[in-house]
C-alpha cells in the first residue's frame, strides 16, 4: 500500500484541544505523504457537534462512534489501511501530569506508531514538524523501528533528525576527553545506529527522561520519537511514561519488538563500548 492510500486518524474528544489534535495529524500526515480521518467517540450531542465543526474547518472527514472510546480506537488503529494515530495525551487526568488513561490504554494493546498531543502545545498556527529528536540505545529493535518509520517521511519534507544518547553515569571506552572526543564518536554512533542524511547528535549523561525533556526545547524540536517495547505498566517504560507526562511537544511512539525502555540500558560494543568513569 502507497503513503498515499495510508491513513493517520485523528481522535477528537471534543474538547479545547481537538483543534491541536487535527493540525499534529495533518503536519505529520503531509511529513509522510498520508491522508487524515478523524474519529469522535461519544454519546454527547455537544462535543461531537464541535468535534464535526473542527474537523469540516481543517477539511478533514469525522466518523462518529458510539460505545467504549479505547475499543472503538482500537478498532479505527486495526484497518490494514491505517498507519497510525493523533491523540491527546492527557485526556483523563488521574495525578499532577500524568499521560491520561485513554492513551496508556490504546498504546499498550496497539502494535501501531501512535503520537500523543499535550494540552498544552500551542493551539494557534500549524503544526510543521521539521526537527525530530530520536533518542537512541544502540539497539537493532530501536534503529529498526526508526527506519522503518523513516521510510515513510517524503524526501520534500526535509526532515532533520537530532540523534540523542543518553549515557546515564557511562562514557565510551577509549575516551581521555569527553568534552571533544564524544563529538567524534557521537558521529561513529549515528552512522552504526542511526544512518542517513540531515542528522546531528547530541548526548547527555544522567536520568533519560530528563534529558528527553531538556534537549527537545534546547535544540527547539518539533516532534520527540520514542520506541516503545510493549509493556507500558507501572515499573516498565518508564522514559516513556515520563516523556508523555511532561513533555511539551507531541511524542511520536513506534512500536519496536524487543526494544529496552531504559534509553541508556542498552551496551554497545567493540571500540563503541561503555565503561564506567
Amino acid at each position: 500500500m502507497t503513503p498515499k492510500h495510508r491513513t493517520i486518524v485523528a481522535a477528537l474528544s471534543g474538547t479545547p484541544e481537538t483543534g491541536v489534535v487535527l493540525r499534529t495529524a495533518l503536519g505529520i500526515a503531509q511529513m509522510m505523504g498520508m491522508a487524515v480521518e478523524a474519529v469522535h467517540v461519544t454519546g454527547e450531542k455537544r462535543s461531537a457537534r464541535e468535534a464535526g465543526v473542527a474537523a469540516h474547518a481543517n477539511g478533514v472527514r469525522v466518523h462518529h462512534r458510539q460505545g467504549d472510546v479505547v475499543s472503538q480506537l482500537l478498532e479505527a488503529l486495526a484497518s490494514p489501511r491505517v498507519f497510525g494515530a493523533v491523540m491527546g495525551a492527557r485526556t483523563f487526568i488521574a495525578g499532577p501530569r500524568p499521560a491520561g488513561s485513554t492513551a496508556l490504554e490504546v498504546l499498550r494493546a496497539t502494535s501501531k506508531p501512535v503520537a500523543f498531543v499535550p494540552p498544552d502545545v500551542a493551539s494557534s498556527g500549524g503544526f510543521v514538524p521539521r526537527r525530530l529528536l530520536v533518542p537512541v540505545d544502540g539497539s537493532a529493535a530501536v534503529s529498526g523501528a526508526i527506519f522503518d518509520m523513516e521510510g515513510h517521511i517524503r524526501l520534500e519534507a526535509n526532515v532533520e533528525m537530532v540523534v540523542l544518547y543518553v549515557l546515564d553515569g557511562l562514557t565510551p571506552a577509549m575516551v581521555d576527553h569527553p568534552e571533544h572526543d564524544l563529538s567524534d564518536w557521537g558521529r561513529e554512533f549515528v552512522l552504526r545506529y542511526c544512518p542517513g542524511e540531515h542528522r546531528s547528535f547530541e548526548w547527555r549523561v544522567g536520568d533519560p527522561g530528563n534529558a528527553v525533556i531538556d534537549v527537545a526545547e534546547q535544540s527547539a524540536s518539533d516532534l520527540v520519537v520514542l520506541c516503545f517495547g510493549g509493556n507500558i505498566d507501572v515499573g516498565h517504560a518508564a522514559v516513556v511514561r515520563e516523556v508523555l507526562a511532561r513533555s511539551r511537544i507531541p511524542v511520536l511512539v513506534l512500536p519496536a519488538l524487543g526494544a529496552t525502555t531504559d534509553l541508556a540500558s542498552d551496551q554497545t560494543t567493540d571500540h563503541l563500548a561503555l565503561r564506567r568513569t
